[in-house]
């Protein structure tokens, strides 16, 4: 046929193609990685229904069916029935190109679909018989079919009813089939069609042709249809169910090379005009605007004015958002540049108080005065633990002079204090503080914050106790969201009025001295980590004050 020899030479086309132009060669180039890529495509997707249909038409409930149909109950065969019903709905959901599932038992004229199983006669599949043909796809009366056959022996016919015991069969999509095809094409002019690998028969197509129709081209690679020349080509790999041929119409490429020139020219001219505006254009709404913000703003920045701001205007809406992202930026520098010095302030009003109290002479020989009676009783073990934690709490106060200090050693300081101050006021207050959990070693805070909250303890509530009373001093870690909570609490008698009080001070602008430490540590820790409220008051289960610092993780 026409069409046999087309794809002959079409497949034995050598290496001897006249020269194209370039574009064409990009053109041809890119149609024929579409048609692969189609071609691909489509091949996996009726290969998948092959193996479906063979698999299901296999399956024991088919020939369970068969076998049983005549011996078994209603109610045993319609639940084998309603299986088959279901497995044929699961294929119609496998993908877009099935249309319909159908299994059909000849001998006992049954046929089963999704939507539920009847009688019927030989009309219903004789049509796959007739041909006798091995074609994976079989076209009847414009529908497409993937059908396959389960017989009772395979040493017989295979086509013989009589040895025929089931044939599953799956209706293709064909308007799906035609539509990927449409959308394959380059130009409306274009056609594809698909034909039986024996190239006989035209399964789909995007235009109306017909074999006899088609007539070789003095081009090798070109063929004629109805007097037009159209450039042929096909898939690479067809696979085993059909060919792909494209032929694409030879009237896009002759316009194309007469309208080259022009259009060259066309765009040629079109960019230098583009250049000349768009030079104008970057003088007046850049390079002036760039001038102000690169020689001036940056200037004055330089020159450590940071309250200067750039006047804003609306004529320019890309330089007025970057006027308004500098103005930010030295407002944030400005700010950052206050809090730094604020908390350099703050740090060094801490360590100048905690450097009074080290050399307070009272601390001093209480300290003196408690080694001295451990080691006059012999305590040698706790005066040796006396000894390390005072060497480590002086260490930290006059060496350790860092602004930020890891939790860890924030803690352990903390806790060297309540060790000293707990020896010393052995029998009178209970402390239960434990060591940091190792997960929490990473975090960095402000320099001494939990010191102060220990000392307060023993300045404001140890010191008032009564004769034969005893304080509990308790600190536990709790982490909530984001935040590990550090809770440091006392026994006592805290009445509602006094805790109220403590809060309004706290949080309110005076700075009376019984609560020095506390707005101290709280102002810090709000700079430090840029929240508004680090430390809580509340009323302890023990009895007396609970003051609780927000950390963040």
């Amino acid at each position: 046929t026409v069409l046999r020899g087309g794809v002959g030479s079409n497949a034995s086309l050598l290496p001897d193609i006249r020269e194209k132009r370039y574009y064409s060669e990009i053109i041809e180039q890119e149609q024929r990685d579409r048609i692969n890529y189609l071609s691909k495509n489509i091949n996996d997707e009726l290969t998948t229904l092959k193996i479906t249909a063979s698999m299901a038409v296999k399956e024991d409930i088919v020939q369970d069916l068969y076998c049983q149909y005549d011996f078994v109950n209603s109610y045993e065969r319609n639940k084998m029935m309603e299986d088959i019903r279901k497995r044929c709905l699961e294929i119609d959901n496998l993908n877009s190109f099935v249309s319909s599932s159908t299994l059909i038992l000849p001998g006992k004229n049954l046929k089963i679909d999704r939507d539920g199983y009847d009688i019927v006669d030989e009309d219903a599949y004789a049509f796959l018989l007739n041909g006798k043909r091995n074609d994976l796809i079989h076209m009847e009366n414009g529908k497409a079919y993937i059908f396959e056959i389960l017989n009772k022996n395979y040493l017989f016919d295979k086509w013989s009813e009589n040895n025929i015991l089931g044939i599953f069969i799956i209706e293709l999509n064909t308007g799906l089939i035609r539509q990927e095809l449409q959308y394959a094409k380059m130009m409306d002019a274009d056609v594809l069609f698909m034909t039986n690998p024996d190239k006989d028969t035209i399964y789909f197509t995007t235009g109306d042709i017909a074999f006899q129709n088609l007539e070789p081209s003095e081009n090798k690679e070109k063929i004629l249809l109805d007097g037009e020349e159209y450039l042929f080509m096909n898939s690479k790999d067809d696979g085993d169910f059909f060919s792909l041929y494209y032929m694409q119409d030879q009237g896009f490429l002759h316009l194309i090379q007469e309208k080259m020139i022009t259009n060259i020219l066309l765009f040629a001219g079109i960019i230098v005009l583009t250049i000349l505006v768009a030079f104008l254009l970057f003088y007046k709404r850049v390079f002036q605007p760039l001038e102000i913000l690169l020689v001036d703003a940056f200037e004055q920045i330089k020159e450590s004015n940071l309250s200067y701001r750039i006047p804003v205007t609306k004529n320019n809406v890309v330089f007025t958002r970057l006027y308004q992202n500098f103005n930010y930026m030295a407002e944030r520098i400005d700010t950052l540049v206050s809090r730094e010095l604020k908390q350099e302030i703050l740090v060094n009003q801490a360590n100048y108080k905690h450097l009074q109290a080290q050399i307070n002479p009272h601390f001093m020989y209480n300290s003196y005065f408690l080694l001295y009676r451990m080691i006059k009783r012999g305590d040698k073990e706790g005066s040796l633990l006396v000894c390390e934690n005072l060497g480590k709490f002086f260490k930290y106060i006059n060496r350790d002079s860092g602004e930020n200090k890891s939790l860890s050693d924030e803690i352990s300081h903390a806790r060297s204090y309540a060790i000293i101050q707990g020896y010393r006021y052995q029998g009178i207050i209970h402390v239960d503080f434990p060591e940091l959990p190792q997960r929490y070693n990473y975090i960095v805070v402000p320099r001494l914050i939990i010191q102060p909250l220990i000392e307060n303890v023993f300045k404001y509530v140890v010191s008032e106790l009564e004769e034969e009373e005893e304080v509990k001093l308790k600190v536990s870690y709790e982490e909530a969201d984001e935040e590990l909570l550090i809770h440091v609490e006392n026994s006592g008698r805290m009445e509602e009025k006094q805790l109220e009080e403590i809060r309004k001070k706290l949080y309110g602008a005076k700075k009376e001295e019984d609560i020095t430490a506390l707005m101290n540590i709280n102002t810090r820790l709000n700079v430090f980590f840029g929240q508004e409220r680090s430390l809580e008051t509340d009323k302890s289960v023990l009895g007396g004050l609970k003051v609780s610092l927000h950390v963040r993780l």
